[in-house]
């Protein structure tokens, strides 16, 4: 799910967006940005192994430039701004760390089960995000946002995501 919005919102990007992918795991979201034409990109994962195993990734796909380092998503603090935020988090841990998450244009949230939908949307607008789409699969929900305000103009470096119109929340 997350894979087909990141597609999505980035086909018609210009090459040299930022990307930052928290909980990168085997760093499948930070290694196809790059290849989706992402200029920085971070990986950060508390797990030793995800982060040995991304780097591997990147190597055996001769993907270069993205960096990954270990960390816990909960004491990130952002150095500057990025393009897009990525998280494949459990709800819980997502709806903790939002704050810090406002500071990406977009957001491409995952890890959140049916159940926790409302609290999730709930959350979301406090921290003055804007769902933009939702996917299902099975028990899982993954979410496209962007903070209120984020362009949305072909004249920006982020262009429209769906031609402009936001698709109805279902």
């Amino acid at each position: 799910m997350s894979l087909r919005f990141l597609e999505q919102l980035t086909r018609r990007w210009n090459p040299g967006w930022s990307l930052v992918d928290l909980g990168t795991g085997s760093g499948i979201l930070a290694l196809t940005a790059k290849y989706f034409g992402a200029g920085r990109v971070i990986g950060i994962d508390n797990d030793p192994a995800a982060i040995s195993v991304a780097k591997s990734n990147a190597r055996l796909s001769k993907i270069r430039g993205a960096t990954f380092q270990l960390g816990d998503v909960q004491r990130w603090n952002p150095a500057q701004k990025t393009d897009l935020i990525t998280a494949n988090l459990y709800s819980n841990l997502l709806i903790e760390i939002l704050p810090k998450l406002r500071g990406g244009g977009w957001l491409i949230l995952s890890g959140i089960l049916r159940s926790q939908k409302h609290e999730f949307v709930r959350a979301l607008q406090r921290n003055q995000l804007d769902v933009i789409d939702m996917k299902r699969r099975g028990k899982w929900m993954a979410f496209l946002a962007r903070r209120i305000g984020t362009p949305r103009s072909p004249d920006s470096k982020l262009a429209n995501f769906c031609g402009g119109d936001r698709p109805p929340l279902q």
